[in-house]
């Protein structure tokens, strides 16, 4: 177990990772759009949101690993992780099959899916597509098994580093394919050759620098069990995750067409965005969550260390939402093109209702760590669909937004119900919580949005004047919430952070 610098060394590489993946969104995208028109970028995401279906079919197993590796690290027992180990191979093997199996039907059934909106040439490119998006997400499933068994001994720098150094050589090569006249297919490819490397990497590392070992002789069937039993929530929560947003992608698709897709795809992809800047570091959590939950910690001791990683996280999610509401629009017709202006208040109404769930994530992990998983995923089964079903009436009349605001409310209905589990079930102190969260956050937020609200009347147009008022917004935040919005150890934290940066370059 490395602790804390192998958590912080993490958390640096996710960020690094998080703004390379987003500046490249943002400068990429409008011209991968140009390069490929809008109807194709519309296939091109279509096809990305029926691979995103397949890549569920992990059963849920990385959860499962890092949590299972974790408690066998802090008993000290290799044999049984070993054992556990051969037994999460066996999954994985029958999600791979899962996965191709799954893939065939999508492929067998794109004619009679999108004959109305897709023409023939538009649907053999669709196939080629789906083909070699089946691959890359056998080869991306089976690279998150030693990722995630990496993460269960807290070792986070090496798989990070991997990621941040493919997307890198991404933006290289997709430049360079689409310079050279390649299409939507050679994107897709390229993904596919990335996916195996990264395969390669993790498996070496896993095996060879942690020296983890995999048991077939003496494999106990009450491990598969457990195994299956608390990946199956997980797997079906991951559905309902895929359900929310993708379902939204491929209505859209079916009922209005590609161009729309287009439209809804880009408001999904900034709230998205929004979404892995808190998970960066709230991600990193679910080994420790197993072990404050091996240690028998109490309900006050979870609920201090859940407004901890909550205020890291809103502090974080709140710069974001409040610069996207106030500058947005005007960002995404400048970056993409005026069509494109409607996807603004797609991504806002998702950012608004991703922000509860991200800042609670360790109750999330908690739920995880003490297999209580099933009752969230229940919850979400229910409630998500209906909020699908909402959009598409609300499509016809609000057209992409009312796709989104219909999965937004059922979003929230479910969150609404996770928090008197947290609170009743749990022993969390809901009410408690909140008000830890939005103690000195609040009132210096909402400074914030009256800076922003005077940087809005600034007269002005075009990318200079937006990214004055974009910095002058982030400079008023950050001193706002360092005087007002964090308390006596936050600021020590970043005190430190900043001595340490000066120590490091000087």
């Amino acid at each position: 177990m490395r602790g804390v610098s192998e958590i912080r060394r993490g958390a640096l590489l996710s960020y690094a990772t998080i703004l390379v993946v987003n500046l490249s969104g943002l400068l990429l995208t409008p011209f991968i759009i140009r390069a490929l028109g809008n109807a194709e970028y519309g296939l091109y995401l279509l096809i990305g949101s029926l691979a995103a279906y397949l890549g569920v079919l992990d059963f849920g197993l990385n959860n499962a690993v890092t949590r299972y590796v974790a408690q066998c690290v802090a008993k000290g027992d290799r044999t049984q992780e070993a054992r556990f180990l051969g037994a999460a191979i066996v999954v994985n093997a029958l999600a791979a099959a899962a996965i191709m199996g799954l893939g065939g039907i999508f492929y067998a059934h794109i004619d009679a899916w999108f004959s109305g909106t897709l023409d023939q040439g538009q649907r053999d490119q669709a196939r080629i597509m789906l083909l070699l998006l089946i691959v890359n997400v056998v080869l991306t499933v089976s690279a998150s098994l030693f990722t995630a068994i990496c993460a269960g001994y807290e070792r986070f720098t090496y798989p990070k580093l991997v990621n941040l150094a493919r997307y890198l050589v991404r933006i290289c090569l997709i430049l360079t394919l689409l310079n050279s006249g390649g299409g939507a297919v050679a994107l897709v490819a390229l993904d596919t050759t990335l996916s195996l490397l990264v395969f390669m990497a993790n498996a070496f590392y896993a095996v060879r620098s942690i020296g983890a070992r995999f048991s077939m002789r003496s494999m106990n069937v009450q491990i598969v069990r457990s195994v299956l039993t608390f990946s199956a929530w997980v797997f079906l929560f991951s559905i309902i995750g895929q359900l929310q947003w993708h379902s939204g992608q491929i209505i859209v698709g079916k009922v209005i067409g590609m161009e729309a897709v287009a439209v809804y795809g880009i408001g999904i992809m900034f709230g998205t965005y929004y979404g892995t800047f808190s998970t960066a570091i709230t991600g990193l959590f679910l080994p420790r969550a197993t072990y404050m939950t091996v240690a028998n910690a109490s309900p006050q001791e979870l609920g201090k260390e859940m407004a901890r990683i909550g205020r890291m996280a809103l502090l974080i999610l709140l710069l974001i939402l409040g610069g996207f509401a106030s500058f947005g629009h005007e960002f995404l017709q400048l970056w993409a093109g005026p069509e494109y202006g409607s996807a603004w208040l797609v991504a806002l109404v998702i950012m608004l209702a991703y922000t509860v769930p991200l800042v609670q994530s360790f109750a999330n992990q908690l739920l995880e760590a003490k297999a209580l998983f099933a009752f969230k995923a229940k919850v979400y089964l229910v409630a998500l669909p209906l909020g699908v079903v909402l959009g598409y009436y609300l499509l016809e009349s609000l057209g992409v937004l009312g796709m989104a605001l219909g999965i937004a409310s059922g979003w929230a209905v479910a969150v609404v119900v996770m928090n008197v589990y947290y609170h009743r079930v749990l022993g969390l102190d809901i009410p408690r919580f909140f008000s830890a969260l939005s103690k000195g956050i609040a009132p210096a937020f909402v400074g914030c949005l009256g800076v922003a609200g005077v940087l809005r009347i600034v007269p002005g147009a075009g990318w200079s004047v937006l990214l004055a008022k974009v910095v002058i917004f982030t400079a008023a935040y950050a001193a706002l919430m360092y005087l007002v919005g964090m308390n006596n150890n936050e600021r020590d934290e970043v005190k430190g952070v900043i001595e340490r940066f000066k120590w490091t370059h000087a």
